[in-house]
């Protein structure tokens, strides 16, 4: 299992007039700490492509326990576990300050650009442990 924790600022464009985080943001955010715990162990989702491994998400599910605010820092605490020969679960805890605000769960699976379902290279199984 691999770990990697990421900070994002809510931006203004993610909240309502009452400056409550809207419910979708969280999974532009869920995106970008998957690509940062990629790049953190040395991953690049874009070489990723390159190579032709896509690598779409097949299932998400979002908790949300407490609300963020525009301008709220949020600590997102990620780990990834590979989940057979072509899939991973991330799963992410996004907190303000000590309050745990949310808890998600994304699994991917490695594709081909045809759509075929391929092995995760070994390389990144093993970043993953």
């Amino acid at each position: 299992m691999a770990i990697g924790t990421h900070s994002i600022r809510v931006r203004y464009s993610e909240s309502d007039q009452m400056g409550v985080a809207h419910h979708g943001a969280y999974v532009t955010w869920l995106e970008e700490c998957r690509i940062e715990l990629l790049r953190q162990l040395g991953c690049s989702y874009r070489e990723l492509e390159q190579k032709g491994i896509l690598m779409p998400v097949i299932d998400l599910s979002i908790r949300y326990r407490r609300s963020l605010r525009f301008d709220d820092v949020i600590t997102c605490v990620t780990t990834a576990t590979a989940k057979g020969p072509s899939r991973v679960e991330f799963a992410t805890a996004l907190s303000h300050g000590e309050i745990l605000c949310a808890e998600a769960t994304v699994t991917i699976a490695a594709m081909s650009p045809a759509g075929r379902p391929i092995r995760i290279p070994p390389e990144i199984i093993a970043v993953l442990g």
